[in-house]
């Protein structure tokens, strides 16, 4: 199947940011993105050509749910193992950085001979709390390296194991893009890795709430785990199939995001996680069943090839891209010049249900991250793309 065509442009496309932030620095943190960017030649975004390089499959819908699965032509055979992999052989290790533990750091120990991928999301459980990776990483081999992280669990601070296990779970679509923004502004204004904690607790109690699912510590996984057996019609719905590196996914008919992975063989190893991510986005928003086509993936897909980006040492090999657009955002893990992952979400997209407490009241970040988010915009309607 030969590459898709590229227009030079996506008619419409405006450069503007859509982070997490309701602080009103708006202006300062796209100055400081711009001055470091407008200068560049997007053939230096080897996210952006890896992007133009991907070709589509069949795709496949159930209910309100498409997903257009993508491939492309230089994938990774080898090379490093996934989180999964690496604690079940037990050549990895993650615990609390001291005794007394800190909430937003944990130590991952690799001993084996290949670097282990850990995916933006991907829940650990155990130890004081269970925790959530805020970016991904790329552990390296026969090394220690503090991992940054959010906690998924607000209601325990005692130790239930000694070190983390696989939760089995990567974060619901909506905490992690939520996470992923704020993570970027963190970035943007030299805090790091880090992430805006209290948002993380707001969307997990939210979605708890919405889900009408119960948990003494707050815990998200036990929302996921009461969701279980609809997500598993979804799974179900999305087989793995042949050879495939990642997807874009449909809700209601709507763009909510993409994941593409270097190797298929890992991919295939994360391939029901992700699902699960993006069902719960489904059945959040159960309504009408519009449909999607492959076409409208790839429109979606030259968007994000036309973000503008900054890029960040990672905390283990590579280099972490952040990028921006309109009404997306994403980030991508690059080692040695290959993109090894790369995710991007398409910001609150829909006009549909909102969450609601049990009590009627709704999420207060929420409220002003719409706010926000509006008033960005209209800022940025006279900037050009830095393409």
């Amino acid at each position: 199947m030969p590459a898709q065509e590229w227009d030079d442009e996506v008619p419409g496309l405006v450069s503007g940011i859509t982070l997490s932030d309701d602080s009103g620095n708006y202006k300062k943190i796209m100055e400081k993105i711009m001055e470091n960017i407008m200068e560049r030649n997007c053939v230096e975004n080897v996210v952006g050509d890896m992007l133009r390089g991907l070709r589509t499959g069949k795709i496949t819908e159930f209910k309100n749910m498409a997903v257009v699965p993508l491939c492309h032509d230089n994938d990774t055979v080898g090379g490093y193992i996934t989180l999964k992999e690496g604690l079940e052989a037990g050549t990895l290790t993650i615990h609390e950085i001291s005794m007394h533990g800190s909430v937003p750091e944990l130590v991952a120990v690799n001993t084996g001979h290949l670097p282990v991928l850990i995916l933006d999301g991907e829940e650990l459980a155990g130890a004081k709390q269970n925790r959530a990776v805020n970016t991904t990483i790329m552990v390296p081999a026969l090394t220690k390296v503090n991992i940054p992280v959010s906690c998924t669990e607000q209601g325990r601070w005692s130790y239930k194991t000694n070190a983390f296990s696989d939760s089995d779970v990567i974060m619901s679509h909506r905490t992690r893009r939520n996470r992923s923004a704020s993570v970027t502004e963190s970035l943007v204004n030299e805090r790091g890795f880090c992430s805006d904690q209290g948002q993380v607790w707001d969307n997990i109690r939210s979605e708890a709430a919405f889900a009408n699912a119960s948990s003494s510590t707050g815990a998200m996984r036990d929302t996921l785990e009461h969701l279980r057996p609809r997500l598993e019609d979804y799974i179900n719905a999305f087989p793995l199939g042949r050879r495939k590196n990642g997807f874009v996914v449909f809700i209601n008919g709507n763009p909510m995001g993409m994941e593409m992975i270097s190797s298929s063989g890992k991919y295939a190893l994360l391939h029901t996680k992700l699902i699960r991510s993006y069902a719960t986005e489904a059945i959040y928003n159960e309504g009408e069943e519009d449909s999607a086509t492959a076409e409208q993936a790839m429109k979606f897909i030259k968007e994000a090839a036309l973000c503008t980006f900054e890029r960040y040492p990672s905390v283990g090999l590579g280099e972490d891209y952040r990028f921006v657009g309109n009404e997306m955002i994403g980030s991508s893990l690059i080692v040695n010049g290959t993109v090894v992952h790369c995710a991007f979400f398409r910001r609150e997209h829909f006009d549909g249900q909102q969450f609601e407490a049990s009590n009627g009241m709704q999420d207060s970040r929420s409220r002003r991250e719409t706010q926000f988010k509006r008033n960005m915009v209209n800022r940025m309607q006279d900037v050009e793309p830095s393409i």
